[in-house]
């Protein structure tokens, strides 16, 4: 879940003399450490221990050998441990709150990180991981502070920011959060999660450019985020960048075939652009995943009419409807698609139906089309 950086991973902790045989097995395990046996290593710490019950150096060394076997709670035993012969040993309290963080016992990591900051003001990753389990446990103000600390004394500064700005928005102080959320991407350009909130921000402005270009550097990352895709291809669509949009879209119903809404988006574009024979397709695969959804039928008939295919609107037409007889509209546009298969009667009684059903217009061709 987090990673720690073990900046004082075998370096020995000199307080007072230890035995001669203590600090010899000590030494051992170091070695053994350094070569990443760690099951070998706490053995020998274990006996360095046993030999002298007061080494605090022992006690911190088996505690980092226990940690990078992620052995959490054993490991918490041993720094805290570490602590009560050496209270001045931030580390050993740091690593403490870094273990109880791990095992999610977070209000004994909240002591601990506090401790360690209390004896060492700038141990910085402190701050950090303070004000993580305080964002965790939704105390975004507290969180807030340390992140700021954190970002003052620049340890990760890009995840600092970020978080501030979760912080601030769950604050309701969306322009600061905004803020944060560009800065986090000003220290790291290609860091995704500040990048994905910083475009939900600007997409909610209205600052569709901005989306593009965020949505595009994520998908230079990370080419199947298909959520990111979607902002993009709206963008596109409400810049009326209609090819791009399309070719967004594309790609979207290809990835999930089952997404109505980008097939929806995708079938207006189609239309709008005059693709007659895409957006047919695009209904097509609309009318089979949603049979019941009569706006569908509609829109593939007005694609089939304009491209002239009288036949197949007409197949439509008839099924909006027998589901729904009371359409107007719908009877309106067969009878335009009556007069051009030459059926003039079927085209006269559909526009008079037209008529009764409250389509107004109907009443301007009723004259001319029934006499």
């Amino acid at each position: 879940m987090y990673k720690i950086s073990l900046f004082l991973l075998f370096c020995p902790i000199f307080l007072v003399a230890q035995s001669p045989e203590s600090v010899k097995l000590y030494n051992e395990a170091i070695k053994l450490s350094s070569a990443k046996d760690y099951p070998g290593a706490i053995k020998l710490y274990t006996k360095s221990i046993g030999v002298d019950p007061l080494y605090p150096s022992a006690y911190y060394g088996r505690g980092l050998a226990k940690m990078s076997l992620k052995d959490y709670p054993q490991a918490a035993k041993d720094f805290g441990k570490t602590a009560k012969l050496d209270p001045e040993n931030s580390k050993a309290n740091y690593y403490k709150g870094y273990c109880e963080m791990q095992a999610k016992n977070y209000q004994n990591a909240l002591v601990s990180f506090s401790r360690a900051i209390k004896n060492d003001p700038d141990l910085t990753k402190a701050y950090y991981y303070r004000g993580y389990i305080q964002m965790v446990q939704k105390n975004y103000e507290k969180a807030s502070r340390d992140f700021q600390e954190a970002i003052k004394k620049g340890e990760d500064n890009n995840k600092s920011y970020y978080n501030l700005g979760i912080c601030l928005k769950k604050l309701d102080k969306d322009d600061q959060a905004y803020t944060a959320f560009r800065n986090s991407i000003t220290a790291n350009p290609k860091y995704l999660p500040a990048l994905y909130e910083s475009l939900k921000a600007d997409f909610g402005k209205e600052a569709y450019t901005k989306v593009i270009t965020d949505v595009t550097t994520i998908m230079s990352i990370e080419p199947d985020n298909m959520d990111a895709l979607k902002y993009r291809a709206l963008s596109y669509m409400k810049s009326d960048m209609e090819d791009e949009a399309k070719a967004d879209y594309k790609v979207l119903v290809e990835s999930n075939p089952k997404d109505i809404k980008s097939w929806i988006n995708k079938a207006a574009l189609s239309i709008n652009s005059k693709d007659y024979a895409t957006a047919i397709s695009d209904y097509s695969a609309l009318i089979e995943l949603e049979p019941s959804n009569l706006s569908y039928y509609k829109n593939r008939s007005v694609a089939y009419i304009q491209s002239s295919q009288w036949d197949l609107a007409l197949q439509d037409l008839n099924a909006l409807i027998t589901k729904n007889p009371k359409n107007g509209d719908a009877y309106y546009n067969r009878s335009n698609v009556q007069l051009q298969l030459e059926k003039n009667d079927l085209a006269c009684e559909d526009m008079r139906q037209a008529a009764k059903l409250g389509f107004d217009k109907a009443y301007e061709y009723i004259p001319g089309l029934c006499n």
